[in-house]
Formats: C-alpha cells, structure tokens, sequence
C-alpha cells in the first residue's frame, strides 16, 4: 500500500521547495517518462539490482522534476530518499553536517535506499580539483558495493563524463545506471512567460 507523503517526507527527501509539487502523471509524454514507468512498475527488481539513471540534457528540458518526481514515488513505496546538489555534495565531505543526531549527510548519501546527485558536473572539476573527483568516484562506488540506486542530473553527456571524471567512475556509473537523453521545452522560460503574460493581463 502506497503512503501519503507528508512535509515531513519532503524535508527528509530534501529535493528543494520548487520540486515538493513534482508529481510523475505530470512528466510530458517522451521517451525519458516511458523508461521512468518501467522502473516504477517494476522498483522491487530495480532496487534489487541497484539500478538507477544517468539523466543528461541541456538545462530547463526538465531533468530534476522528472527525477525527483521518481523519487517521490520511491518513498510512497516505502523506500528512504534523498538528493544533493554536486557542488554541496563536495562541501558536505569536508564539514559533514549531521542529517540525524546519529548520522552525517555524507553517510546519509551512502547508505539511503535512493540517492538523487543534481547537477553533476557543475561542481568545481578540472585540473587540481581532484577532491570533487574523488568524493564522487568513492560515493557512486560505496553505492555500487551495495545495490543501491542513484540517479544523476547533468548537463554533460556520457562522453563528457568520461573525459571529465577518471574512466573508473564513468565504468560504475555505466555498470548501475541507465543513460537517458532528456529533451524536451524550456521549462524555466515557459513559467517566465506565463508570469509575465499575468503581469501583463
């Protein structure tokens, strides 16, 4: 039987304000949402397995509101959830704020049945920033010992990936996580329009 999520969900799932209304009936109709269903018809083998998703598109096609609106259905099926933005995620590693008395946010990362990394490839990267490689590489391998989903946003797409980060992690991610290009409209310009368009009325 599924739950009602409360706010109390939301907080815990920490997927932002913006997103707490993403419900996954409202996913346009386009090949990312088919591949979405399926899991959801089928999340009890998906979490078995530990399989998530690699979500990569240009920005506003609609990324995080389809992730985290998967998300929200894990946790109506009683799974534990959580999302990070990539540049926190590197922060976090290095102060280690507590999500509980008993747990900080880097284990909370590593050990939550699904793990939402926003934004991947936003995070300082480059020559000389091999912290932001490492703590991904060691975070996605923690996950991957475990057969636990994750799912990544990000502008890049696979090849970018593997030339960015070491082949190492591009291979776990490939071993546990579908690719799927997401295209579709601009959906940070479309509400632009439409709040203007009532400004205008």
């Amino acid at each position: 039987m599924l739950q009602e999520l409360s706010k109390e969900h939301l907080h815990r799932m920490n997927i932002g304000r913006r997103y707490w209304g993403a419900e996954f009936k409202n996913v346009p109709d386009l090949p990312h949402k088919v591949m979405l269903e399926k899991y959801i018809e089928n999340y009890v083998q998906m979490f078995r397995e530990g399989w998530g998703f690699f979500l990569w598109g240009d920005n506003s096609q609609g990324k995080t509101y389809a992730a985290t609106a998967l998300l929200k259905e894990m946790v109506r099926r009683r799974k534990t959830a959580y999302c990070i933005v990539a540049d926190e995620l590197k922060k976090e590693y290095i102060v280690e704020n507590n999500f509980d008395e008993d747990q900080s946010i880097p284990q909370r990362c590593e050990t939550v049945d699904f793990l939402l990394l926003e934004d991947i490839g936003k995070e300082y990267s480059g020559k000389g920033s091999g912290w932001a490689e490492l703590c991904l590489e060691n975070l996605i391998r923690k996950r991957t010992r475990e057969l636990l989903p994750t799912v990544i946003t990000t502008n890049i797409n696979p090849g970018e990936f593997k030339q960015r980060y070491k082949k190492s992690a591009f291979a776990m991610v490939m071993e546990c996580m579908t690719p799927i290009e997401v295209v579709d409209k601009n959906y940070r310009a479309k509400a632009a329009n439409k709040k203007l368009a009532w400004f205008n009325e």
